[in-house]
């Protein structure tokens, strides 16, 4: 017998409307406090079970949960987790991510072992939690102290990664909300277009991704269901747009690519003031199409600097590098070289914005993701031409999954263990004689890969079937919503150890579970 059959619904169930209030509350709490979150999540818990003692049917619902099989599925990912403390030497860490997993343990028991919700109640939760999310971001927006050119300190509550993902999701709840009245569904496109806005200035090249890839798969599903004429027009449109989106990337990648000629800088030539110009034909640094670090008198620019500025070359810019390496960045986005007639020529708004940290005169007037690439291909010029990539987050990236990968490699059937990662990759670095300074040695910063370094490569393919064959079963890969939030989960897990962090953990758990176990079904039939 099911739990709906045993547990009529009643007109005035306090016991349900607890349960919708706490799913909600977590729906809300997710983007602004971790321990909030928490004492949401433990309400819906003792709800849980508090009502089964009151209806005396506790052990019925455990045995709903616990008898299904998408449901033991999904919890043997929290399950692995545990496992892999066997063979784990570093307990503390490991303890810690089971701590952080325990979401997964929750709502993967208590939604699969309570009736779904319907359809009233699963569009109250998407809805709060995606206008929590919408004010999360206008609050941050006033409140924001740190500097205005870091796009990190305009996320104050979780991790900027995360509060794009959330983004992302709540696009995608205010366009399929459809049953909303007219007013509400205004409302809520216009809550996306704020949405894009802060995506873009919070520089997430990933939050774009996910949306470009998002717009295609959705696209690309209704135009399956319309006649031949129609289908083939999108499609082939679709493949159009992404053939000149990457055009587009291409060209702006390719004024940051190869090194500068050595015949054009083969004659020596001279500063109005006799210094010789030096170049560094190895390093393929560009600003704005100007090499950075060709056309260059060190003598006069120290000279010069002082006399602009109260910071000297030596000091750090407000971004934390050295003012020598922007100022010479700045003069080479101006197309000037880099002597004590450029430095004098600056006006008052250069020197400040050379001080504040600000590497080229054209920044300001370049959108936050516009800004972002530039960043991402400015690291990985430096990274290509002296393989240091400290404090910058692309270029650490890759230095991460090297180290990863020969990790993976050497432990590729039984993996390390829940908590031994941290050890493993201190030792990697070690061996590899990694350019990395201690402070910016972290793990894979890739889930999957993650996954393989843990528990081997067993241990991945059964994370990945844990994941997907729970929501087959279930239906929930005909639901837009789950499919929708598969796609934000499954990409933010390329670049990061989404799972690792409280806030990241129940982001996958609270809307897999509400997806897979609780939303109603059919959902959003035909869509």
């Amino acid at each position: 017998m099911s739990l709906s059959a045993a547990v009529p619904m009643r007109e005035h169930d306090v016991f349900r409307s607890v349960h919708v209030v706490a799913l909600s509350l977590c729906a809300i709490m997710l983007p602004w406090s971790t321990a909030f979150l928490s004492i949401a999540q433990l309400l819906m818990v003792v709800n849980w079970l508090a009502e089964g003692v009151v209806r005396k049917d506790l052990a019925a619902r455990f045995r709903t949960t616990f008898t299904s099989w998408p449901a033991l599925v999904f919890l043997s990912f929290f399950g692995l987790h545990v496992v892999g403390l066997v063979w784990t030497t570093d307990m503390e860490w490991g303890t810690d991510l089971v701590r952080i997993l325990l979401p997964v343990l929750s709502f993967g028991a208590v939604l699969a072992g309570t009736r779904r919700l319907d359809r009233s109640e699963f569009r109250l939760i998407l809805r709060l939690g995606a206008w929590s999310v919408i004010a999360s971001t206008m609050a941050c927006s006033v409140l924001r102290t740190g500097d205005a050119m870091d796009y990190r300190s305009l996320s104050m509550f979780i991790s900027h990664i995360r509060l794009s993902l959330l983004l992302c999701l709540s696009i995608v709840i205010f366009l399929l909300d459809r049953d909303a009245r007219s007013s509400l569904r205004i409302a809520g496109y216009s809550a996306s277009v704020w949405a894009l806005y802060f995506i873009d200035a919070l520089g997430s090249i990933q939050g774009f991704i996910i949306l470009g890839v998002l717009s295609v798969v959705f696209v690309w599903r209704w135009a399956a269901g319309r006649g031949r004429g129609v289908r083939w027009s999108v499609q082939m449109g679709i493949v159009l747009l992404l053939v000149a989106g990457g055009s587009m990337v291409l060209h702006l990648a390719r004024g940051h690519q190869g090194l500068p000629d050595p015949k054009n800088y083969g004659q020596a030539e001279y500063t109005a003031g006799g210094e010789r110009y030096i170049h560094d034909l190895s390093n393929p640094q560009t600003e704005n199409g100007t090499y950075v670090w060709t056309y260059i008198a060190w003598g006069e620019l120290r000279s010069a600097w002082p006399l602009r500025s109260g910071l000297g070359m030596d000091d750090l810019d407000g971004k934390g590098h050295p003012i020598w390496s922007t100022l010479v960045r700045y003069l080479a986005s101006k197309g000037e070289r880099k002597d004590s007639m450029a430095v004098m020529a600056l006006s008052e708004a250069d020197v400040r914005a050379i001080e504040q940290g600000v590497p080229s005169v054209s920044q300001e007037q370049r959108s936050g993701i516009r800004e972002r690439i530039e960043e991402v291909l400015f690291e990985l010029e430096h990274y290509q031409a002296y393989g240091a990539a400290d404090g910058h987050s692309v270029a650490m990236r890759l230095e991460f999954l090297k180290a990863g990968a020969a990790i993976a490699k050497r432990n590729w059937t039984m993996g390390v263990g829940t908590g031994d990662t941290k050890i493993a990759f201190a030792q990697q670095y070690e061996r590899m004689e990694s350019m990395l300074s201690e402070e910016w040695r972290h793990r894979a910063h890739n889930e999957y890969l993650t996954l393989w370094i843990s528990f081997g490569v067993c241990g991945l393919l059964w994370s990945l079937f844990a994941w997907w064959w729970p929501a087959q079963a279930m239906g929930a890969w005909h639901d837009p919503y789950f499919i929708a939030w598969s796609i934000i989960f499954g990409i933010s897990c390329l670049t990061d150890d989404t799972i690792e962090t409280q806030a990241g953990a129940t982001f996958f758990a609270l809307f897999y579970a509400l997806f897979v176990f609780a939303s109603p079904r059919p959902i959003n039939a035909g869509r």
